[in-house]
């Protein structure tokens, strides 16, 4: 049976456009359909088509847009019973630090010890009494390191809380022009007006976030690198984001090391356990340990692959008795096809 879908547009120009590619190359869709999800008449365009599956792309810029997208997601999933994915639960953790910190909590998963409050007292009182400096002082949204900082004294630590409880944290928003390659950064900006303008568009959204009256601490974990891993249906991948003065994300410097079966063993335990089946979990090791520290259903991807075995791109599967290593290229189009696929298997079009 061919199925229909709908994808939904974000406030975004751009984020839905690797879903049109996706459906384009799957010879299982039989149509597709484009609904800007953030329209004051949304629901009803959702209505008035005939649909089996809706592909999402959550917001993940600003507060306004992130938590509209998630109101509405509850609406199709939980109230009008639509099939939606990735999940509802998936889709609430995506750029959501706070609500990530107790999930893990809730689920007994382990993680760097981190504190969330609204009061500005309290979080005065953790800086004093903190034993151990450095700190990392996050922003509820923000992706490849944008809204880290790192703070190395109590001093530093009062200050911080100082401008959250006053004018607001703001994250870094614009091209991180020294990492990476440099000339591909600025053939990409530059190869069309269009797409210079979204860039710039998105930047300017970033920049105007601001974050009051709460802040986000988490011990800090020294780390010369912090393993990217990525679970998709039965797919399993992952790599190392190598990090320079303790800061991974967003460096994009790769290390494409052995993957070890206990990693994989405690990813697989993860999904079983949480029933998250399609994210990026990055996480470090810490005295025998993973601590997991970022849950994100959807995540850059800078290679056309997320894992090389002696050279090779592939993927990891269990058979149920051990981990078995497929060669080939499973993260096409930054693994939307990968996501269609398990999608559509999960709707049962295996």
């Amino acid at each position: 049976m061919k199925v229909k879908v709908i994808i939904l547009k974000n406030e975004l120009d751009r984020d839905h456009l690797l879903w049109i590619e996706a459906c384009k190359n799957d010879s299982r869709i039989e149509k597709f359909h484009v609904v800007d999800m953030t329209k004051n008449d949304w629901l009803e365009n959702i209505r008035a088509i005939d649909f089996d599956l809706i592909l999402c792309r959550p917001s993940g810029i600003t507060t306004f847009f992130k938590s509209l997208y998630d109101e509405r997601m509850m609406i199709l999933s939980q109230i009008c019973g639509y099939k939606i994915y990735p999940s509802l639960q998936e889709i609430y953790i995506y750029e959501n630090k706070k609500l990530l910190k107790d999930w893990l909590v809730a689920k007994q998963i382990k993680h760097p010890r981190t504190f969330v409050t609204f009061f500005q007292q309290e979080a005065i009182d953790y800086a004093s009494n903190a034993k151990n400096y450095p700190i990392v002082a996050k922003t509820n949204i923000g992706a490849s390191g944008n809204g880290v900082v790192i703070l190395k004294t109590e001093t530093e630590a009062q200050d911080y809380i100082k401008a959250a409880f006053g004018l607001g944290i703001k994250s870094k928003s614009g091209p991180k022009w020294f990492k990476g390659n440099i000339f591909k950064k600025i053939k990409k900006l530059t190869r069309s007006r269009a797409f210079y303008a979204q860039r710039m568009k998105e930047y300017a959204m970033s920049k105007s976030e601001t974050q009051k009256n709460f802040v986000f601490f988490q011990e800090f974990v020294p780390h010369e690198f912090e393993w990217r891993c990525v679970i998709i249906g039965d797919s399993y991948f992952a790599h190392k984001k190598l990090a320079i003065d303790n800061m991974s994300s967003g460096t994009l410097l790769k290390g494409y090391d052995a993957v070890p079966e206990k990693l994989l063993h405690f990813l697989r335990d993860f999904s079983e356990k949480t029933g998250v089946n399609s994210a990026a979990v990055d996480l470090f090791e810490s005295e025998g340990d993973y601590l997991i520290n970022e849950v994100q259903c959807f995540f850059g991807q800078s290679d056309p692959y997320q894992m090389l075995v002696n050279e090779q791109p592939g993927r990891y599967v269990f058979d149920g008795v051990q981990w078995v290593f497929e060669a080939g290229m499973f993260n096409t189009n930054q693994c939307y096809d990968l996501r269609l696929d398990h999608a559509l298997r999960v709707l049962g079009q295996g």
